[in-house]
């Protein structure tokens, strides 16, 4: 266990935290969770620091979104401006979790802890919903609509730090299965956290009457006499001190009532106690004093706070050390934030020497076309491409299919060249299968000839490309593995298109080669079982920074995938053209990209609108 002392650049590096922006992200989220959480930090500190980051993440994180929505202006009236900033950073962090990147500090460490811990994202959903409704202020008539709202943003938040103290305690289940397979429960808990969000209506009254908003409902108001008006005013009256009494008393018995979970590890069990007890100390002192509450926010007595904390960390710190942390997390690479580059900028890539020149720009298409105008947010990220149609365009011209392959390649350099001029940042194409090893022995030699030389040509071009390659090794001659590997090494540095070659790829292969590579980690102990999520299996993928593939293109008539990235596609566009892959140019896929645009992407949500942009003529319609 860490000492609270311990310095926060410390715990960074033993959660495994290292990147500089990932750490300002979290020490964002540290300093909101310290500045507002005066409890849920201090109980964080009994925790170890891959769970006390996990909880600045989520508690800085939701406190950064919340406060978007209950944002005022100079005057202290609400601020008309703060629904188009809070629907502007939901948009990007659905964007950001999508790509598995943060471009705000405060998103990336949330989306990092989440993939961490492999936390599914559907209560932030649930939570930015409400807050959408919030902007325009909120007020409850009665106990069942707060009830209601409670269990839809609050009760899903508490459920999900719950469920990192259960991971920590060795525990793979989600606290509402366990809560569901223990009787009363489930009741239990949503006592608990309605007697938290209770305390917190009520010690945060000063703030919330700033706002012009009264967080209890009318009803509570009403069986206690007071005036809403009087409240607005500020006035305090016997019958707000007693309301405010018996609420504490309401809030304190919904605590008293709640067990721990069944099974937690020990020092689980201590940070949940200090945690209620820190609780029923706020509840103190807010009946206490409860005329206070109309203009402060009371602050925890820092005697009794210290007499509940120190036994806390001490008995925190020997459980940690006699029953070490169990699990340990798989923290994710994050794509990196959108950042102005380093010495050189774009302009510049590294040679395999160290030596920096600057990336030559494509040539131009003999029309002289230039690509589409498109909004940023309207372009794919990764476009995904079967190139079929090679042996069918050369037989219809009465040539050797082998000449279909050669035509290809030429298509192929035509299309990256397109996708550099357009901005695309991925593109992956399927130039060779593992069911393609059945085709006849002069057009296998013709491949295992051309792949490697396209990719070569391509390098040599000195475009600011990067290659990557994804397939197995098996079977491939001893020099196409060679040259594949030394283009990889070479443009390793390049920071504009990513071109992946799929060569000897198999969808199904790669899938299973990842589950067997888990499985070994798990039976050596490097992993658990229980925390196997999307992130630790897609770590054994043959290229696994690969994003998601936004846009899957067939040409040549077909309409299949063809066992082609059955992981990464399963959220993307479909789109199958008739015209076969050696007819296609960097028109075509300025083209496609341009349907893709007038999508409305989804992801389960709800539908936004689509980018507009002009008419094309295209040769296929999406598929979904």
């Amino acid at each position: 266990m860490t000492s609270p002392a311990v310095p926060a650049a410390v715990v960074y590096r033993r959660s495994g935290i290292h990147a500089a922006e990932l750490r300002r992200g979290y020490e964002a989220c540290r300093r909101a969770t310290r500045a507002t959480g005066e409890i849920e930090y201090a109980v964080s500190l009994l925790l170890p620091p891959p769970l006390r980051t996990a909880t600045w993440a989520l508690y800085g994180a939701v406190r950064a979104v919340d406060d978007l929505a209950d944002a005022v202006g100079s005057a202290g009236e609400a601020d008309p401006g703060r629904a188009g900033r809070l629907e502007a950073w939901i948009s990007a962090f659905d964007a950001d979790l999508r790509e598995g990147r943060g471009s705000d500090p405060v998103r990336q460490a949330l989306i990092h802890t989440m993939l961490t811990w492999n936390l599914a994202p559907g209560f932030l959903h649930t939570l930015f919903e409400e807050l959408r409704q919030d902007v325009n202020g909120r007020q409850f008539t009665t106990w069942q609509e707060w009830r209601h709202y409670n269990s839809l943003i609050n009760t899903p938040l508490v459920l999900r730090a719950g469920s990192l103290l259960l991971r920590a305690a060795g525990l793979s289940a989600e606290p509402e299965a366990i809560a569901a397979g223990v009787p009363d429960a489930a009741i239990a808990c949503h006592t608990a956290v309605e007697a938290i969000y209770l305390t917190d209506a009520l010690v945060d009254l000063c703030d919330d009457l700033d706002r012009g908003h009264v967080a209890l409902p009318q009803e509570a108001l009403d069986e206690a006499g007071v005036r809403r008006t009087d409240l607005l005013a500020r006035r305090a009256t016997l019958a707000f001190e007693e309301l405010v009494r018996r609420l504490a008393g309401r809030a304190r018995a919904g605590l008293d009532r709640t067990p721990l979970p069944p099974v937690v590890h020990p020092a689980v069990g201590i940070a949940l106690g200090a945690y209620t007890d820190l609780y029923r100390l706020r509840l103190k002192t807010a009946a206490d004093a409860p005329a206070a509450l109309l203009h402060r926010r009371p602050a925890l007595p820092r005697g009794a706070r210290l007499r509940l904390l120190l036994p806390a960390r001490a008995k925190a710190a020997l459980a940690w050390a006699l029953f070490p942390f169990p699990v340990q997390p798989c923290p994710p690479e994050l794509a990196p934030a959108a950042t102005p580059e380093g010495p050189g900028g774009a302009e510049a890539t590294r040679s395999p020497a160290g030596q920096r020149h600057p990336p030559v720009a494509p040539p131009p298409h003999p029309s002289g076309v230039r690509p589409p105008q498109l909004p940023g947010e309207a372009m794919p990220r990764h476009v995904a491409i079967v190139m079929d149609g090679n042996g069918r365009w050369a037989t219809a011209r009465g040539l050797p299919r082998t000449d279909g392959h050669r035509q290809g390649v030429e298509a192929l350099v035509d299309v990256v060249h397109g996708a550099l001029e357009i901005g695309l940042q991925y593109l992956t194409v399927y130039a060779f299968s593992t069911e393609n090893w059945k085709r006849p022995a002069d057009e296998l030699q013709t491949l295992m000839y051309e792949i490697p030389q396209v990719v070569r040509r391509l390098v040599d071009e000195k475009l600011d490309l990067r290659v990557r390659w994804a397939g197995a090794r098996s079977r491939l001659p001893a020099d196409v593995i060679e040259q594949l590997l030394q283009d990889e090494r070479t443009t390793r540095d390049r920071t504009g298109l990513t071109l992946t070659m799929c060569v000897n790829y198999g969808g199904r292969a790669e899938i299973t080669a990842a589950a067997a590579k888990l499985a070994q980690e798990a039976v050596a102990g490097r992993i658990d079982p229980g925390s196997v999520s999307e992130h630790a299996f897609a770590r054994h993928l043959h290229v696994p920074e690969l994003p998601d593939v936004d846009l899957l293109l067939r040409t040549g008539g077909d309409q299949r995938t063809s066992n082609f990235l059955p992981w990464q596609a399963t959220y993307a566009e479909l789109l199958f053209l008739d015209t076969p892959w050696p007819a296609v140019d960097r028109r075509t896929l300025w083209d496609v990209i341009e349907q893709y645009a007038r999508r409305t992407r989804r992801y389960g949500s709800v539908p936004r609108l689509p980018a507009q942009t002009g008419p094309v003529s295209g040769q296929g319609a999406p598929t979904t």
